[in-house]
């Protein structure tokens, strides 16, 4: 078995209505046909293709070297998302590709990963080469919260983390201050406050973040 500590995203020179009524083993049958009779290669370079529905195919096996980034192919795993034509490296991932491949990629990234444990890498093509595939940025896309999973607010995990700190904080302060009576008692409460006002801010930038698009 191989060491793999790295997968490599890629995008097809295809329009996003290529083969269209093709189901995806036609559209990947046809791309390893190009790497193997073009390229005289001896099996499709990816390792996983993407369809713009989200279906995922497999194309190289796994434990097989593949054939995607010069130089960088030992240790890593390739996956192709089909429909990049004419994208370039400073594009957005939802100005060329789906929702549907959007969710499908990520899942299929969170599998690898159980899968090989030594991935701490995640890589465009553009990195390696001066080319614009995978036609956005992979380590900003992936730093960002999609939006099929921010759907609400509350459903944020930093602002109900917020949420937890500013309930217990409260929580605490009024049993402190209960405790305490006279001078000391108006000296916990002051505190009670801060810490309140405290975890409100904190609130304040974690929602700031969220509607940024970020965890």
């Amino acid at each position: 078995m191989r060491h793999i500590d790295e997968i490599i995203i890629h995008c097809s020179d295809t329009r996003p209505n290529w083969m269209q009524y093709e189901d995806t083993r036609g559209k990947v049958h046809e791309i390893r046909r190009w790497h193997v009779e073009e390229n005289k290669w001896s099996d499709i370079g990816y390792h996983y293709l993407v369809d713009r529905n989200g279906t995922v195919a497999e194309g190289r096996s796994v434990e097989k070297v593949g054939a995607h980034v010069k130089g960088h192919n030992t240790n890593s795993i390739g996956i192709c998302l089909l429909g990049g034509h004419g994208s370039t490296r400073t594009d957005k991932f939802e100005d060329n590709f789906t929702y549907e491949q959007d969710k499908a990629l990520r899942r299929l990234i969170s599998q690898l990963v159980v899968e090989h444990p030594d991935i701490r890498k995640f890589s465009g093509h553009n990195e390696y080469a001066n080319k614009a595939c995978p036609g956005f940025n992979v380590r900003q896309w992936m730093e960002r919260v999609p939006d099929h999973e921010r759907t609400s607010v509350v459903q944020s995990k930093t602002v109900q983390a917020s949420a937890v700190q500013i309930a217990s904080g409260a929580g605490s302060a009024v049993a402190a201050v209960s405790a305490f009576e006279g001078t000391a008692q108006i000296v916990a409460l002051a505190l009670a406050g801060l810490i309140v006002l405290a975890g409100m801010f904190i609130m304040r930038e974690r929602l700031k973040a969220w509607a940024a698009g970020w965890r």
